[in-house]
């Protein structure tokens, strides 16, 4: 009767062993995490452009984001629905860029471009869960183009979001 249960112990744990071992790898997404960048600066106190949304880190367990993947709007004043004072049309554009680093090293970037109006947007930066390169930082920053004549552009402050 040992002799049984012990082979039906040492079965179970074999088959329990080969499940977990067979099982497929998938990568673990960390809660979201909201993020915010505007184009104030000393040529802007509107501010005129923004963004804002969710950052969501994909991880393969417990190690460093491979890739985060972006998802909201840029906002680029006067909108229709808009009655934001000192915010009339000026000729500009916003842009927001998002830019993905591995250590110093850029692995991914993407802009979002909007004229006096609301632009959603859904992305993914960086690799897959099988790239050796994690993701430490995203960067977000909202900047100013004109539409009809040549630069001066501007930006706001650039905001790092830490994977």
């Amino acid at each position: 009767m040992r002799i049984i249960r012990g082979a039906l112990a040492a079965t179970a744990a074999t088959l329990t062993a080969l499940t977990l071992s067979a099982a497929p790898a998938s990568a673990d997404i960390a809660p979201p995490q909201p993020f915010y960048a505007d184009s104030t600066s000393s040529f802007d106190t509107c501010p005129h452009g923004s963004t804002k949304g969710t950052l969501l880190w994909r991880t393969p367990g417990p190690v460093a984001p491979f890739a985060v993947d972006v998802s909201g709007e840029v906002v680029d004043r006067p909108i229709v629905a808009s009655s934001t004072p000192g915010c009339a049309p000026d000729d500009y554009s916003s842009t927001a860029i998002f830019t993905a680093y591995s250590g110093s090293a850029v692995v991914g970037s993407k802009t979002v471009t909007v004229d006096n109006g609301v632009k959603r947007f859904q992305f993914t930066l960086g690799g897959t869960s099988t790239t050796t390169s994690v993701l430490t930082r995203l960067t977000v920053q909202v900047c100013r183009n004109p539409v009809h004549t040549l630069p001066p552009s501007y930006c706001g402050t650039t905001v790092t979001y830490l994977g």
